[in-house]
């Protein structure tokens, strides 16, 4: 008996290292394979959009507080500013009695939550991939070690109603990404949705950015086809829910949205808001923009070829894989997985890929 304690204790040990497990490939893919039987049980398409999406938001906003030129840098560390507005949301995705966390506490807390966070993102995305074939597992590396306080990280997080200066100030300034990292992202809200809020103004963005909640179920190239196609009106005009429309809300049972963070990708939008993207085109005898006859004549701008942003734009052009229509993914997904190790490694030193078998 006490030849077997020792064995224990150093198995122990091995495993637990400070919340930093090995983690190898049967491990990676249970992660995965329980968030897939989690999502089995959930019915209703609106509430499985919203677990989708949530653990993929969970798994950004973590990463999205690192700053590179900040002494405290934060990023990737299993830690949320729970008290901040951008975090609204989150408490139904991350709390005691929420399915994820449940999974975490019952079978996986011997590695770090920022580790199981991105493992479980990693697991959305291939799940609502095209074919289930946008797998991150060669690209995962883990190691992270949780932090115990991140107190005003949030403020490092772009709100809903932020706009490209935003997204240049957090993408790039901050977490050093480039204008085609940050689109390829920014692409991941093609499995979001717009909450209504509960507790916060900043939350009530109600919408889809996907025509239909089924298309909210795919991680594919939409989001681009979504903001090059439609129509995209201002909506919430000098209030704290300034966003984009499309014209064709009417015709869907939930309206579709973007964010100014989004149009502002393509228009330059940050310049002259409130605007619409295509004055030029009518429906029934009626202008798409008409909003009480304010937007018909207000076009959203072009960027100049000389603003450094027209490197967001030829992203944008480039995700789409070639000439609409097309189902060419490929661009989309290499530019994500490339973004995504950048921003899930960022401020990380010696983590380590997965192992055949720990």
């Amino acid at each position: 008996m006490n030849s077997i304690i020792p064995t224990a204790l150093l198995t122990l040990l091995a495993l637990v290292n400070f919340g930093q497990a090995c983690i190898d490939k049967s491990i990676y893919y249970e992660i995965d394979n329980e968030i897939e039987k989690i999502a089995s049980s959930i019915n209703a398409e609106e509430q499985l959009v919203h677990f989708y999406g949530g653990i993929v938001r969970l798994a950004a906003h973590d990463f999205m507080d690192y700053d590179q030129n900040s002494d405290t840098s934060f990023g990737s560390d299993g830690c949320i500013d729970w008290n901040h507005e951008v975090n609204k949301g989150l408490e139904t995705i991350w709390c005691t009695s929420c399915p994820l966390t449940k999974l975490y506490r019952k079978k996986y807390s011997f590695i770090s939550k920022a580790d199981f966070w991105i493992a479980s993102a990693n697991a959305v995305i291939r799940q609502l991939s095209k074919n289930q074939s946008f797998d991150l597992a060669n690209t995962f590396l883990w190691g992270r070690k949780d932090a115990t306080t991140c107190k005003g990280s949030g403020n490092r997080i772009p709100l809903a109603t932020g706009t490209c200066q935003d997204v240049e100030d957090t993408m790039l300034d901050a977490m050093g990404l480039e204008w085609r990292d940050a689109v390829a992202l920014l692409g991941a809200h093609t499995i979001g949705k717009g909450h209504e809020a509960v507790r916060s103004p900043f939350e009530r963005h109600d919408g889809y950015w996907m025509p239909t909640v089924a298309d909210s179920l795919r991680f594919d190239k939409q989001y681009y086809e979504e903001l090059i196609l439609r129509t995209w009106r201002a909506r919430n005009s000098g209030t704290d829910l300034e966003d984009f429309t499309a014209s064709t809300e009417e015709t869907h049972e939930h309206p579709q949205i973007m964010l100014k963070s989004d149009v502002c990708l393509l228009y330059n939008s940050d310049s002259n808001y409130p605007c619409c993207s295509k004055t030029h085109r009518f429906r029934n005898g009626r202008n798409q923009c008409d909003v009480e006859q304010v937007l018909s004549k207000k076009k959203c701008r072009r960027y100049s070829n000389r603003d450094t942003r027209m490197q967001a734009v030829n992203a944008v052009l480039e995700y789409l894989g070639g000439s609409s229509p097309n189902d060419n993914q490929g661009p989309f997904y290499r530019a994500f997985n490339t973004a995504w190790y950048k921003a899930t490694t960022n401020g990380h030193d010696n983590l380590k890929p997965l192992r055949r078998m720990c």
